[in-house]
């Protein structure tokens, strides 16, 4: 290939991938990432969970938004949603929270940054989500040269000035090199002899520290660039295939048709075992119910998860008829079955043993996935085609989980409902309860306090980490989890 070629084939590369951009950036626009620079920097230190890493979200959205490179409405809505996520980190301590937040957080900002120009939430297919993926990590690796332009053409202008100047440098020069070791000197002797005014030059902690610092603020300001970079490039052309593989109806038919019948044989046994018809089968096997019900839950999860990618991909490979319709409503159907089934399971399982994090998780998946499989049968019947509006619904309904589950405080449900499950079965384990984080804190003092029960005699872990200081490292959660403590622990 020659380098005419070669060089057309790299623009033409550009050009789809949407590399190019459209709003160059400004002076503000800089100043604007070293802010967010410095708050993530503030963020990280203080620990993500705190007013601190709230502030940091806050401060990147506003950026963004600020930057007047988000103008798409539905780019705004998504936009709208950081602080309220944010407002989460500095109110919640549990692991089970605030890694889905931050991953939410980020989400949000690189979905806002992605469709701040055009787009269409509800009309997102796999090829154009690898597309815009691939869009905005190319958008961040180019960050810094986009970053440091206004002061690229800062120096141009002085190059182009320099010859007026030029007269000037060599006496600059010079009287630099004189002043500058007579200043080291002189500073030197006069901190020497005045404490006060060597404090103005002391380094307040060790370099090392203080390079490190440093690099949090420059990944911080990258990751800033690279949302506005995203935000002001020229949106992807899409993945296009010119012949893309097509299975005929025949075969697809077969597919869904064995589907189908698996599904219906499996949702018979589970109607058999549910009327008490398989009880032989699970004494001569040695099974339990609880141990029945413990048994198969991720597997029925993972096989709701493989359908579902099987069902889009059938549907985006196959022109539609009413047969591979009927079909394909009829295996969502009894996929349903299965997800009921495994959330049955799971709660006859937490019936006799009582919650964990875990299981609590996992019921709230296995929910997700059966509203996921509700919109992808409402897509199937014809609700809002053409547009692909499936994975935006499913995103915002795992995302509307999440807010719920900040909201509760689930580790506050998990001790409640295992105070309550004790009381009535007897059965405790007081060994979980340390796991959990301050967020359970308060909820199991009450619990102590009130309890009667000696099966109910919990001994709090009266060990604390200690507060951080300043308002950045505030943490609600653990401030009541501290004043709780304070009610048994000596």
């Amino acid at each position: 290939m020659s380098e005419a070629d070669l060089t057309s084939a790299t623009s033409t590369a550009r050009q789809g991938l949407g590399l190019g951009v459209e709003r160059p950036a400004t002076a503000w626009l800089l100043a604007g990432v070293v802010v967010a620079g410095v708050a993530f920097e503030r963020g990280l230190v203080s620990g993500v969970a705190t007013t601190g890493g709230a502030l940091a979200a806050v401060v990147a959205v506003a950026v963004l938004l600020a930057s007047g490179r988000v103008v798409q409405p539905q780019a705004r809505l998504v936009a709208a949603f950081v602080p309220i996520f944010a407002l989460f980190l500095p109110l919640r301590m549990s692991p089970w929270l605030i890694a889905p937040d931050l991953c939410a957080l980020a989400a949000l900002l690189v979905v806002a940054a992605s469709f701040g120009r055009d787009g269409d939430l509800f009309d997102v297919t796999i090829p154009r989500a690898l597309t815009r993926a691939m869009h905005t990590a190319a958008n961040g690796l180019a960050a810094p040269a986009f970053v440091a332009g206004p002061l690229a053409r800062a120096l141009r202008r002085r190059r182009d000035q320099a010859d007026d100047r030029a007269s000037l440098a060599g006496p600059m020069v010079r009287g630099v090199l004189l002043a500058v070791p007579l200043l080291l000197v002189l500073g030197a002797l006069l901190a020497s002899a005045d404490a006060v005014f060597a404090s103005l030059f002391r380094i307040p902690a060790p370099p090392g520290e203080v390079v490190m610092h440093a690099v949090v603020i420059a990944i911080g300001a990258w990751a800033m660039g690279g949302l506005l970079r995203t935000a002001s490039a020229s949106q992807p052309a899409g993945i296009t295939l010119d012949n893309p593989p097509r299975l005929g109806e025949l075969e697809v038919t077969v597919v869904l048709g064995a589907l189908a019948t698996l599904f219906g044989i499996f949702a018979s046994v589970q109607a058999v075992t549910a009327l008490g018809g398989a009880h032989h089968v699970l004494t001569t096997r040695g099974l339990t119910y609880a141990d029945y019900a413990r048994s198969g839950f991720f597997q029925l999860l993972a096989v709701s998860a493989i359908t579902l990618v099987a069902l889009l991909v059938l549907r985006a490979t196959t022109e539609p008829s009413r047969r591979i319709t009927v079909l394909c409503q009829v295996v969502v159907a009894l996929t349903l079955v299965i997800v009921a089934v495994a959330f049955r399971r799971l709660s006859l399982y937490e019936h006799v043993f009582g919650f964990t994090m875990l299981r609590l998780y996992s019921q709230v998946a296995a929910v997700w996935i059966g509203l996921v499989f509700i919109a992808l049968g409402l897509h199937i019947a014809g609700v809002g085609r053409p547009r692909n509006w499936v994975p935006t619904v499913s995103v915002m309904v795992g995302l509307a989980l999440l807010l719920g589950l900040n909201v509760a405080n689930p580790e506050a449900v998990v001790v409640r409902h295992n105070i309550a499950h004790a009381k009535a079965t007897g059965r405790f384990d007081p060994g979980y309860f340390d796991q959990l984080s301050d967020d359970a804190i308060p909820t199991l003092v009450h619990a102590i306090t009130g309890a009667t029960d000696p099966e109910l005699q919990i001994t709090l872990n009266c060990d604390e980490p200690p507060l951080g200081r300043g308002w950045a490292s505030y943490n609600r959660s653990q401030r009541a989890a501290r004043a709780a403590r304070a009610t048994l622990c000596p």
